[in-house]
């Protein structure tokens, strides 16, 4: 795999073979689990899981062409923009001025952004330089760099980043009144440490409640050795939810990121800000506006990878791993409270990592609406599948363009989708 793919992480690749991990024995846990004997690394029950060939029957991805699934309709890729090492972009819904600006913020793994602007050919334009370069405090090895981007409620710019550290760092920035670029100010709102440079998750977005959404991997290692995806003293392999308070300032650097307001209580010594658990590296989540779901993609270890779309109302959910990869189990105990996957597909014919896209809600490609629309950073391929919670899902299609890398997507105001490349740059889905 190339370096700059394995960076962005969307791993479960590289650390199949790692010998550099503290490795436990033992299932998951509630509390941090200690090893009763330190075994080698060859003999714990994460390596084995991790190393044992996938059985027969697992759902494949089994796409059929979007020219025969929907009566010949065809899809495109557009260049929009040639920004090398591009992890994370945002369109900017904020008005300037009296007037909505065509244009948002795109950001490379090294920790730089840039303001851009679309014109009347829907055609993007970068900013002459850098609207913030972090690149001299962004570590960007592994899964590591800028990997989160939103815009807040506010109009403020949200970034998740590593830091030079290696931990993942929440940055609040301000934009100038007329969204032309960034001001100089920037507040760090939340730091969580890392275990090592893999499985570090960080995709933000606000619900439709105001909440802050975040996501975070493992913290790497070969099946999880540390068991973190079923520690609940951990924000590592969970996904947060905050409130922000603001104490009434409009300084960034006055505000925090709080517990929000009917987080779970999973037991006296859980870290409050816990949202859901038992996630293995969350890269990417997204939010459908229209029906309020938080559609979460995480990369699976040997086998599998899922994608599970969860109401709001689904606080506590747990989504099993390392007990359970998919739904296939993997270590550990078995749990009475697994949340299964909605959609999931196993690993092979160039397939490897899933990429979380968006449901789209656009009208160029109407005939999409409601699908969502996916890729895997080993084949490329970007497909589309119709999910609903509790159902089978429908079948897949494979839209018939790819790009070499694929680590995201974007969704401008009116509800087309952006494919984000490591290795190419940003391209427009069109019709």
């Amino acid at each position: 795999m190339a370096a700059g793919a394995a960076a962005t992480g969307c791993s479960g690749i590289d650390d199949r073979t790692d010998p550099a991990i503290d490795n436990p024995a033992g299932g998951g846990a509630t509390a941090l689990a200690e090893p009763a004997t330190t075994l080698p690394l060859t003999q714990t029950p994460e390596y084995v899981a991790s190393n044992t060939p996938c059985p027969a029957g697992l759902p494949e991805i089994g796409a059929v062409g979007v020219a025969e699934a929907a009566l010949g309709r065809t899809v495109t890729l557009e260049p929009f923009l040639d920004v090398p090492e591009a992890t994370v972009m945002v369109f900017d819904p904020t008005t300037a001025g009296g007037s909505r600006r065509g244009g948002g913020f795109v950001g490379d793994r090294r920790g730089r952004i840039w303001r851009f602007e679309v014109d009347g050919n829907r055609t993007a334009v970068l900013g002459d330089g850098p609207a913030a370069d972090f690149s001299s405090n962004t570590a960007a090895e592994h899964d590591q760099g800028l990997v989160g981007m939103t815009v807040g409620p506010n109009g403020r710019l949200w970034i998740n980043r590593t830091d030079r550290h290696g931990d993942s760092v929440v940055t609040v920035l301000t934009p100038r009144d007329d969204r032309s670029g960034l001001q100089g100010e920037f507040a760090d709102l939340l730091a969580v440490p890392q275990t090592n440079a893999q499985h570090n998750g960080g995709a933000l977005v606000f619900g439709p409640d105001g909440l802050l959404y975040v996501s975070f991997g493992d913290g790497g290692g070969l099946g999880d050795p540390h068991h973190h995806g079923q520690n609940l003293t951990t924000p590592l392999g969970a996904i947060l939810r905050f409130a922000v308070e603001d104490r009434g300032s409009s300084d960034a650097g006055d505000w925090r990121l709080v517990p929000a307001p009917g987080n779970p209580d999973l037991g006296a010594a859980s870290d409050p800000r816990i949202w859901v658990y038992g996630a293995r590296n969350p890269f990417q989540i997204s939010l459908d506006a229209m029906t309020g779901a938080l559609w979460v993609a995480d990369v699976g270890q040997q086998c599998m990878e899922e994608v599970t779309v969860l109401g709001l109302d689904e606080a506590g959910a747990n989504l099993g791993w390392n007990s359970y990869e998919g739904s296939r189990r993997f270590v550990g105990a078995e749990l009475d409270n697994h949340r299964e996957p909605d959609f999931e597909y196993r690993h092979g014919r160039g397939l490897c990592a899933v990429i979380g896209g968006h449901v789209y809600r656009g009208s160029e490609l109407e005939w999409l609406t409601g699908r969502y629309v996916f890729a895997d950073l080993c084949g490329g391929d970007i497909y589309a599948v119709a999910v609903q919670p509790g159902a089978e899902p429908d079948e897949v299609w494979s839209l018939g363009v790819s790009t070499p890398r694929p680590v995201g997507f974007g969704v401008d105001t009116a509800g087309e989708l952006y494919v984000i490349d490591i290795e190419s740059g940003v391209w427009r889905l069109a019709g």
